[in-house]
């Protein structure tokens, strides 16, 4: 079954992320807003709010920001790693041997799940729209990519959308990051070119490149949904020349049928930002509402997470949720019990976990 629809390239200044690092008063800033003058008025309500990781916001932590603010210091720290000279002397290898070293090395270094697609032009943006690369032509000729993820921890997730969940994000953006720079220079020391795309300094669009490599799907949520982690990961992505075999991929379209059903997530978003009517697929593939979503994150100071945490296909791997999952993915009958099923076991606006004792503020 082939994938419905196909995704489009996107100007990544249009994404809500760089439109936060405008600085009004800048040239910058008065130029995008020339030329989105809806934006302006829909982020000037995320600009009145404390910020992500600031004091003020609902759940501000003294403690577990400076942690979470210092991780992600360190994830920027990276980003002059993620590209680099390469061998000039070529080392041969055999393509089935190098595919299985290097997702076996990714899996030993902490991935949970790794994968492998040709590069596509929709994989792409097509404009930059950070700091380091605002405006550019984003240029990458590359044939192929690595993707991976790695798993988020339960508990914290849990803990959503209180202070644990950024901390949380944070952990595996580094180790994603890391990952993926190891990786990139593995590759360019065969003598290859190899840029790792992470956190603040991506050129493509890690969701659908983790699809089509075959990691899961694009839930309503706008999120990959993972077989057996649900949307409870953070991905890194390699793109490279060195011959690689693609990842075989098969469509699973339960996942868009359960989620169609479901809209657990889309009930409990405390922004209101996922759709209850609509579903991605086509060109549409990220239809969350971005605006509202960083509004709650700058009134919260965290990143939230509160759809992945009440997400069915996030629990535990053990019997009885591979058993869910399974059944979720073979039976459509199954489908339309499973998410009452779930609610009447966990609820139907589960509850926050507390934060561990380590946690709690002290002042």
């Amino acid at each position: 079954m082939k994938v419905p629809g196909k995704s489009v390239s996107v100007d990544e200044r249009t994404i809500i992320f760089s439109r936060a690092e405008l600085e009004p008063g800048t040239l910058r800033f008065d130029e995008y807003y020339t030329n989105h003058p809806d934006h302006l008025e829909k982020d000037n309500r995320f600009r009145a709010q404390p910020g992500l990781l600031k004091p003020g916001s609902l759940f501000f932590n003294s403690l577990v920001f400076a942690a979470a603010d210092a991780t992600f210091d360190t994830v920027s720290s990276l980003h002059k790693k993620v590209d680099g000279s390469v061998n000039p002397i070529l080392v041969k290898t055999d393509t089935r041997e190098l595919v299985k070293f290097l997702t076996q090395w990714c899996l030993s270094s902490g991935a949970h799940s790794v994968g492998i697609t040709r590069l596509k032009p929709e994989h792409l943006y097509s404009v930059g729209g950070r700091k380091h690369n605002y405006g550019e032509i984003v240029q990458n000729s590359h044939q192929w990519a690595i993707a991976f993820t790695v798993e988020m921890d339960y508990s914290r997730v849990k803990m959503s959308p209180q202070s644990a969940i950024t901390l949380e994000s944070s952990a595996q953006y580094l180790r994603a990051g890391s990952i993926g720079v190891s990786l990139a220079a593995f590759i360019r020391n065969l003598g290859y070119p190899a840029r790792a795309h992470i956190d603040g300094n991506y050129q493509v669009r890690c969701p659908q490149v983790a699809r089509d490599a075959g990691l899961g799907e694009i839930g309503r949520m706008s999120l990959l949904i993972t077989p057996d982690l649900g949307p409870r990961v953070r991905i890194g992505v390699v793109t490279t020349d060195i011959p690689l075999e693609a990842t075989a991929k098969m469509h699973d379209a339960s996942v868009s049928d359960f989620c169609r059903l479901c809209k657990k997530c889309a009930l409990n978003c405390p922004a209101n930002a996922i759709s209850v009517d609509r579903m991605p697929g086509g060109d549409a593939d990220c239809i969350i509402n971005q605006e509202a979503c960083y509004t709650y994150w700058c009134k919260s100071g965290t990143d939230c997470g509160r759809c992945l945490s009440v997400c069915p296909y996030s629990h535990h791997k053990n019997f009885f949720h591979n058993t869910v999952r399974f059944l979720i993915r073979k039976s459509g009958l199954f489908r339309k019990i499973a998410a009452p099923l779930d609610n009447w076991v966990y609820g139907s606006r589960p509850r926050m976990r507390p934060l561990d004792d380590w946690m709690q503020k002290s002042h």
